[in-house]
């Protein structure tokens, strides 16, 4: 009997950790803007643009709610506007060994979220966004 307890323990709490993650709609980008202490910033192209909404909509996935306060500083901070003028923002904080945490901003959901970006990810992400 015990042990039908621990197992069934187990599998909640697997199936609890599961469900924090989330697949999320990414916007619909119609222009954004890159900031950064590393970056030429400003406004980008529209080639760009398409670029940037592939790359977010290959990440959909994996995003859970944020759980604490984002480290400091920024790497790289992409503001997107929808067609209607709506908000998103995507902060990226880079460790040492090229791998991030993305923390996105979006009016829904209205809870930030986080995601763990592997060093291709970051990479395919500065490509996009930088000339």
């Amino acid at each position: 009997m015990r042990v039908m307890v621990r197992i069934a323990l187990i599998v909640t709490l697997v199936l609890d950790l599961a469900g924090c993650y989330r697949i999320i709609k990414m916007p619909d980008i119609a222009t954004a803007s890159v900031y950064g202490p590393q970056v030429s910033g400003g406004s980008l192209s529209p080639q760009e643009v398409a670029r940037l909404s592939t790359w977010m909509k290959a990440h959909d996935a994996g995003w859970r709610g944020l759980m604490g306060t984002p480290p400091a500083p920024i790497a790289l901070a992409i503001v997107m506007r929808d067609p209607s003028g709506g908000q998103t923002t995507l902060n990226l904080f880079e460790s040492k060994d090229g791998t991030a945490t993305a923390y996105f901003y979006a009016p829904n959901p209205a809870s930030p979220l986080e995601r763990y970006l592997s060093k291709a990810d970051v990479a395919a992400l500065r490509a996009a966004v930088e000339n």
